[in-house]
């Protein structure tokens, strides 16, 4: 499964209402249960990130979509990429970086 880190910019705010607030920690809660989302935060610059797993781009982007922030455009920017996460199983992607050398 792929990884994509979602940045997320712009809040708007305005719409903060107790109800959006809700419905998003519940979604994030049901991506969390089945494993989608191994981390999100805010940040302390008043942006976000969100780590979304998924199969593909289009995949995510649709996870993205679903968060009821989205619905309403509370992030006004919102940018993904797909990150290729370096562990001590894949040494750092040591090999692939001295393969290019």
């Amino acid at each position: 499964m792929k990884q994509f880190v979602v940045r997320l910019s712009d809040k708007q705010k305005h719409l903060m209402t107790a109800k959006l607030i809700t419905d998003h920690v519940n979604y994030l809660r049901q991506l969390k249960e089945v494993g989608r989302l191994p981390f999100c935060g805010p940040c302390t610059d008043g942006t976000a990130i969100m780590i979304l797993k998924a199969d593909s781009r289009e995949e995510a982007e649709k996870l993205l979509a679903s968060d009821p922030f989205s619905a309403v455009d509370y992030y006004k920017s919102r940018d993904m990429i797909e990150v290729e996460e370096a562990t001590l199983e894949n040494n750092f992607h040591l090999d692939r970086v001295l393969e290019n050398i």
